[in-house]
């Protein structure tokens, strides 16, 4: 009897944390999108964080992505586009994976889905061709 009481705490307790870290995360993402309203791109483009940039001199498959993001904040949809022609598939790729985590959550399934290993490589295949084509036209971003 009290081996099952552990185990259900134990499990409650779990369930509790992820839900936790999945209102965090969704809290994070809206603060995230805000603070990128009140970021003006053009008049304080920020500091160069990317290290592959820094060692190559060339943008990175993701280069231009947080950019593009504080653009489409402020409703300059065209503009982050032409930044990272990426941005709206990998936001709602985001918003999907936010909802697939807490449908996960409530059903009480903590394993990772067939599809979802596959659609993170195919994801990350689809930013390094982009990145590629980009690199054969020229249109990195600066």
């Amino acid at each position: 009897m009290r081996e099952l009481a552990r185990t259900e705490s134990a499990g409650t307790a779990r369930t509790r944390t992820g839900w936790r870290t999945w209102g965090a995360t969704g809290l994070g993402l809206v603060a995230l999108l805000v603070s990128l309203a009140f970021w003006d791109v053009e008049a304080r483009p920020g500091p160069r964080l990317c290290l592959f940039q820094r060692l190559t001199g060339l943008a990175c498959p993701a280069c231009g992505l947080t950019r593009a993001a504080a653009l489409a904040a402020h409703g300059r949809f065209a503009a982050a586009v032409a930044l990272h022609p990426a941005l709206p598939v990998l936001a709602l790729e985001a918003a999907v994976a936010w909802v697939v985590w807490g449908v996960r959550l409530a059903s009480g399934r903590r394993r990772l889905a067939r599809w979802e290993a596959p659609v993170a490589v195919a994801t990350a295949a689809a930013l390094v061709l982009l990145w590629l084509a980009r690199l054969a036209t020229g249109t990195l971003p600066p």
